[in-house]
């Protein structure tokens, strides 16, 4: 039995192992997939309602879902260059004050040694050298935006073309099983409270920066909107992104400057740890420390989109594990409560 056992153990581990690799080299085909999976599973009850509604079938329903994904994404898109191109119309003023930035450090601190160096740079090639420099940054900033929207735009119309076949393959007729149903309601759950939050979060955000006068609010609402897909560590990331256009903004002070980053702090802050525990409670059954290290490991084998579905499939992985007597114990591992196989033989031994 002993031998048995540890030949048990090194079978499963090896399993994971080549698992584990799979999913890191067919990340291109299933990063798609995965993606379309929990949309469509977030919006299969919109596509009933069509049908009952609109008194469709479910290719024209489908149909109309794709479309609907396609316009999204171009308004989507088409917001998101217009941000790019308020940076740029921005530009010279930032020149500007940055320059002031540089004028007042070297007022302040005449005695540097760098500042001797550059006694004799002129303030004309000063000038010359900070708007090389930020033309440079300007244009990797777009070229960066650009590309990622370009990949933003090419995934995206693969998870459509994905949603919209598995739209079209579902089956009215047969049931599913009963811990698939329970996965996907669970998900469906998490999905939608999830989206709800994140967009009233980013909306608010973005109206904030909007208010301030903050280039590229929109885009920064957008991202606040989708970095709150990832715990912990995504708000922080769309507080931080900001502030270098809030310091270094024509107009700013410093109590304007601490107004702005305080606001956009106070609105991340009430959403994750005052909106979304009392909304969503404990939906996903998963420890903090598991969740954290759900992002770390699927961050590590398909990037940022790993760490927006690294929850939900935890949850999900979760609930696969609790539907077995031998691997129970994980799921209650995953869910932090360590003592839960003891206290689950003691029932089985006095039905004994």
């Amino acid at each position: 039995m002993h031998y048995e056992k540890i030949q048990a153990v090194c079978l499963m581990t090896l399993t994971a192992i080549a698992i584990g690799f799979s999913i890191y080299g067919l990340r291109t085909v299933l990063v798609p997939f995965v993606i379309a999976v929990f949309v469509v599973s977030g919006i299969g009850p919109i596509l009933d309602a069509l049908q009952i509604r609109l008194h469709v079938n479910r290719l024209l329903a489908a149909g109309i879902t794709f479309v609907a994904g396609l316009v999204i994404m171009f308004v989507l898109g088409s917001a998101l260059w217009a941000s790019t191109v308020e940076l740029r119309q921005s530009a010279p003023a930032y020149r500007q004050r940055i320059q002031e930035l540089v004028d007042r450090v070297e007022n302040a601190f005449p005695n540097l040694p760098m500042q001797k160096k550059a006694e004799a740079v002129t303030p004309e090639k000063n000038a010359e050298a900070i708007d090389a420099f930020l033309d440079a940054m300007l244009h990797k900033g777009i070229a960066t935006l650009s590309s990622a929207m370009l990949y933003l735009i090419t995934t995206g119309v693969v998870v459509l073309i994905y949603v919209f076949f598995m739209l079209l393959g579902q089956s009215t007729e047969s049931s599913p099983s009963a811990t698939w149903t329970k996965i996907d309601d669970q998900i469906r759950e998490y999905l939608r409270l999830k989206t709800v939050i994140s967009l009233i979060t980013g909306l608010i955000f973005g109206g904030v920066l909007a208010m301030f006068g903050i280039p590229m609010a929109l885009t920064f609402g957008v991202l606040a909107f989708l970095l709150n897909y990832i715990p912990n560590i995504g708000p922080l990331v769309a507080t931080v992104l900001p502030v270098p256009l809030i310091i270094l903004n024509p107009e700013a002070h410093l109590l304007w400057i601490v107004a702005v980053i305080g606001s956009i702090s106070a609105i991340q802050f009430v959403s994750g740890n005052i909106i979304e525990p009392k909304l969503m409670g404990d939906s996903t059954d998963l420890h903090p420390i598991v969740i954290l290290l759900a992002l770390m490991f699927w961050g590590m084998l398909w990037g940022i989109v790993g760490m927006f579905l690294a929850t939900p499939i935890t949850a999900g992985l979760k609930l696969v594990l609790d539907q077995f007597q031998a691997t129970r114990p994980l799921g209650s591992l995953l869910a932090g409560r360590w003592t839960f196989p003891q206290n689950e033989q003691q029932p089985a031994t006095a039905d004994a």
